[in-house]
């Protein structure tokens, strides 16, 4: 890798790859190999492509590598289908809408329709009570 960064030239390579391998005990060979990859090919993003990264920034990309195959390793949740639910009649819609706008009408026939929702039936005996 070292070889790959000619402005790096000067840095002895033998204390580079030491100070590499302290950085990335410990982690797979797999993560290293993506991370080194990402490096060369000039994919890591805020990093001088002139330098040879160093040995901390370089285990930082591992980190990142290995957290990533271990995501691509997770097994993935399905989703559950859909279960197709009967559709509402225009009338009951155009009826709860008018129920909201204030329709006395409109509560009182809900009520008819729906007498176990307490809701709805006290919105009509509101509704009956002020139309008295």
């Amino acid at each position: 890798m070292l070889s790959g960064f000619p402005a790096s030239a000067g840095t002895d390579p033998d204390m580079q790859i030491r100070a590499y391998l302290v950085a990335v005990e410990g982690l797979p060979a797999e993560a290293v190999w993506r991370a080194a990859k990402r490096f060369i090919s000039g994919k890591v993003r805020d990093h001088n492509r002139a330098f040879a990264p160093s040995s901390a920034s370089f285990a930082e990309e591992c980190r990142h590598q290995q957290a990533a195959i271990e995501a691509e390793r997770r097994p993935r949740l399905e989703a559950e289908p859909e279960v197709p639910r009967p559709k509402v009649p225009a009338y009951k819609m155009q009826l709860l809408r008018d129920a909201a706008n204030g329709s006395r009408n409109a509560k009182r026939e809900l009520a008819r329709m729906f007498p176990d929702n307490p809701i709805i039936a006290r919105a009509a005996r509101d509704a009956q009570e002020a139309a008295n």
